[in-house]
């Protein structure tokens, strides 16, 4: 029987290819911490902007969406985290929907006010 592989997904990259042990991660991976919680992390944060976020993250915690339903940009157009906030959050505690997800206004009349 084949050894289970090791259950880290490295954004844009893929599922680790290393063996897991007991612990279902690699010797690599075993011991990662997500950044948001502290809880073990599965992944590395997969949002994008003029880089990889590439931060480590849990499967119950991730990249905060900004009021204007944007990451808040990754690299040098960064934007500052909104007061109280942080850049990775839980997910229960997202507030907002990211820009594709929200419902698009479409005005029927030049005149109607969008």
């Amino acid at each position: 029987m084949e050894k289970p592989k090791c259950r880290w997904h490295e954004s844009w990259i893929g599922q680790c290819k290393e063996f897991a042990d007991n612990s279902g991660f690699c010797e690599k991976h075993k011991n990662q911490v997500c950044c948001s919680c502290g809880a073990i992390a599965t992944h590395s944060c997969e949002e994008t902007g003029q880089f990889v976020c590439g931060f480590l993250l849990c499967d119950e915690c991730t990249h905060m969406t900004f009021p204007d339903g944007t990451n808040g940009g990754v690299g040098f157009n960064e934007q500052q985290v909104p007061e109280g906030m942080k850049r990775h959050i839980k997910k229960i505690n997202q507030k907002h929907s990211p820009w594709y997800a929200r419902e698009e206004k479409t005005c029927i009349r030049e005149i109607d006010a969008c």
